[in-house]
Order: structure tokens, then sequence, then C-alpha cells
């Protein structure tokens, strides 16, 4: 019982790291400046995020993380004013 509670835990957290990476590029693809070369996005643990860096001068990278990932659209509303 306990061991196959684990494996679906297991199994849920491997799931929602691949939605999250794959989301993530979506944001940073869609959110990319017109003048941008490229970017990447990459697992940042300090910021528990992905963070998207844009090859434009002046550009700031993009921290995308769980809940501007699956929020959707309206996850805008919900961030903190900078």
């Amino acid at each position: 019982m306990v061991l196959s509670v684990s494996t679906v835990a297991v199994v849920a957290v491997v799931s929602l790291g691949f939605s999250w990476n794959d989301r993530a590029d979506d944001i940073c693809r869609e959110e990319a400046p017109p003048m941008a070369t490229g970017y990447s996005a990459t697992w940042e643990w300090a910021e528990f995020a992905y963070v998207c860096d844009y090859r434009e001068p002046g550009k700031q990278p993009r921290r995308v993380g769980i809940i501007d990932a699956f929020h959707g659209d309206g996850s805008r509303r919900h961030r903190p004013n900078r």
C-alpha cells in the first residue's frame, strides 16, 4: 500500500516537472521581445522557478514560477507590482 502511494506521488511530481518545463518554455517564447535573437529557459534553485534569459541588451530575465506557468492568461493579475 505505502509503496503504491509513493509510486503515484513520484509519478505525479515527475509529470508536474515536465509540464512546468514545457509551459515555461512556451511562456519564454511567447513573451520574447521582437528584437531578441533567442532565449533560454533554465531552472534556478534560488528562485525555485524557471528563468527566461533573452538575448537582447537591457532585457531583464523573467521568472516563471508554478503559478505563472499553470494559472493561464490571468496569472498577470497575481504578480506583485514591481
